[in-house]
């Protein structure tokens, strides 16, 4: 390791909930926080949000400080600022109360709103600025904006269920939107500005899905778009688009991508670039900036998920049903650091100095041999630890602002040369090489307006051409005698 970082884990397995070094190699050296493992985590820099549908346990690593007791506690949410608590109780079979409560201390805001129902997946149903000076919420097909507990505005947004408010943003614009299902046969696409006014709309044809990305500073906007079938019968996974918002045109555009699903879609901390793994298997990992610009393409490869560090590094991965390959990249330099594999890994976070990351195998997805490993980002084990049911791993989030250091270059050692030994097929420089072709082209920057989605009609190996087309016999015509 090239310094000794006391970064911690929270662990949470069948026993309870614990705290430890990230270095710990035993029982005995986590600390307990809490008996109960069923419960869900709110994992911060001084304090530990435990949840379940009976309780509320807030912990400060040393004791616990506050607990409050529910009926049947649904879901809860932390803001952005980390200000206020928004939670919500099922009180009976009709009624839900939505409740806004102080953070740290736990103590009611006076807010309380019932609700006779609400969708799991558009939670949280009340939503704040970053800066908590408004609250959004949607009402009998309107948005309501609130300060100080008072309305702003009321916009009506019709059948819009969904909507993703503005980050970093003092005067937040909010996007509303709806999606097909049985009784909706149309999509729509409001963005309202501060004044309720829609600013921008427009109808989305064959939306089942959608996803709004901010960027980190909040002045660049991604929609991701899907819908479940596919009319073209090319997909099994139906039809994606990823779309861009233009602020200063007001109006959307299609980003260029491969043909096929949309993997993933993540932006750098920095709000600079961004990173979209799109196509069919091998999917292809692009880079763009902040003006949709394609920049840089990392290569084909069976990827599916993109974890940013603190900005300089980047993994590619490819989890769930793939090899649980990780490629980590510089993202200044373009170039990879390393490469490492994790097989039927369930989650992956970096540290908080971007050194080092932690894999693990936990239950539910796995049942059986749960574990997780720390890694430096060369892809060196450092320590591997393993559980009869392990249910979560986390880093502590720091209160130190690590500096962003390129990578450490690898002290290279002299080896033997190796003796001669049976090559298997597989590991033949030919089938490696016909491999990499079959995975696609290597890592390589974009031109100006290229058009990186078109596919090479060559499926020979590197080094060898395709025949040549032999040239058609032309017969003359016999010219006519006179």
């Amino acid at each position: 390791m090239e310094q000794n970082i006391p970064h911690q884990l929270v662990i949470r397995n069948k026993n309870g909930v614990y705290l430890c070094n990230m270095l710990a190699k035993t029982d005995e050296e986590m600390q307990l926080i809490n008996q109960d493992g069923n419960v869900q985590l709110i994992v911060l820099e001084n304090h530990i949000i435990m949840f379940n549908k009976q309780s509320i346990k807030l912990h400060d690593y040393k004791q616990q400080i506050k607990e409050l007791e529910f009926t049947n506690l649904q879901n809860i949410h932390l803001t952005e600022s980390k200000q206020h608590l928004i939670i919500i109780d099922k009180l009976d079979q009709q009624s839900f109360q939505l409740q806004i409560l102080m953070f740290p201390s736990l103590e009611q805001k006076g807010i309380n709103f019932n609700i006779k129902s609400f969708k799991r997946e558009a939670w949280p149903i009340l939503k704040y600025s970053s800066d908590d000076q408004y609250y959004f919420m949607i009402q009998n097909q309107k948005l309501h904006c609130y300060a100080d507990n008072k309305c702003v505005y009321q916009t009506d947004i019709g059948n819009c269920d969904y909507f993703s408010v503005q980050p970093n943003t003092p005067k937040p614009l909010v996007v509303c939107y709806s999606l097909m299902d049985f009784n909706i046969k149309e999509s729509y696409l409001k963005i309202v500005d501060i004044n309720g006014k829609i600013k921008y709309e427009k109808k989305l044809h064959q939306t089942s899905d959608l996803e709004v990305i901010w960027s980190p500073n909040g002045q660049s906007l991604l929609i991701n778009k899907g819908f479940h079938e596919d009319n073209t019968n090319k997909s099994y996974f139906g039809q994606n688009q990823v779309l861009f918002y233009d602020f200063p045109k007001n109006a959307l555009r299609e980003l260029p991508t491969y043909e096929g699903p949309i993997h993933h879609v993540e932006w750098s901390p920095s709000s600079k670039e961004f990173i979209l793994l799109s196509g069919f298997m091998p999917s292809g990992a692009v880079m763009y900036d902040n003006t949709c610009k394609p920049l840089f393409e990392f290569g084909k490869d069976h990827k599916n998920k993109i974890i940013w560090g603190n900005g300089r590094f980047v993994m590619i991965c490819g989890f769930g049903n793939l090899d649980g390959s990780i490629h980590i990249w510089d993202a200044k330099t373009l170039k990879q650091i390393s490469n490492n594999k994790y097989k039927s890994a369930s989650l992956c976070h970096w540290s908080p100095c971007s050194r080092y990351y932690v894999c693990a195998k936990v239950t539910p997805r796995m049942n059986v041999d749960n574990q997780y490993s720390l890694f430096d980002y060369h892809g060196k084990e450092i320590i591997n630890r393993k559980f009869l049911e392990l249910y979560d791993v986390q880093f502590r989030p720091s209160n130190i602002k690590f500096e962003e250091r390129p990578p450490t270059p690898i002290k290279q050692v002299q080896q033997e040369p190796p003796k001669k030994q049976f090559i298997a097929f597989a590991d033949n420089p030919l089938a490696q090489q016909m491999r990499a072709m079959k995975a696609g082209e290597g890592a390589r920057v974009l031109q100006v307006d290229e058009t990186f989605g078109k596919q090479s009609n060559n499926n020979y190996p590197p080094g060898y051409e395709p025949p040549k087309e032999k040239k058609k016999r032309v017969r003359k015509q016999k010219q006519q005698q006179q």
